[in-house]
């Protein structure tokens, strides 16, 4: 996390590290992996997506204290990794580098 972004790195054996950049961070979660959801291991392993259920998001917008609100736009991204678990981040944007 630098300056209100994150940066997921990704290190596959026997593959070139991968990473996604996420701009404008507003909130992040992990779960480790017994707590995840089935659907979240199905619908996000090694894949990120956009969550398309707004009631989580809805709420932490309704909730944002912030009195500057530094995010034009939030989405809810979610990736599920293999034996370690599930991340979930609040962000303007998203994107491979």
């Amino acid at each position: 996390m630098a300056r209100g972004n994150a940066t997921l790195t990704l290190l596959l054996a026997e593959l070139p590290s991968f990473s996604i950049e996420f701009r404008r961070v507003r909130w992040h979660r992990y779960t480790q992996l017994h707590n995840c959801e089935t659907s979240w291991i199905e619908n996000a392993y090694f894949r990120l997506i956009e969550v398309s259920a707004k009631d989580m998001l809805a709420q932490f917008i309704a909730s944002d204290s912030s009195t500057q609100k530094p995010y034009k736009e939030l989405h809810h991204y979610r990736i599920f990794l293999d034996e370690t678990g599930c991340h979930e981040v609040f962000a303007e944007s998203a994107s491979a580098l």
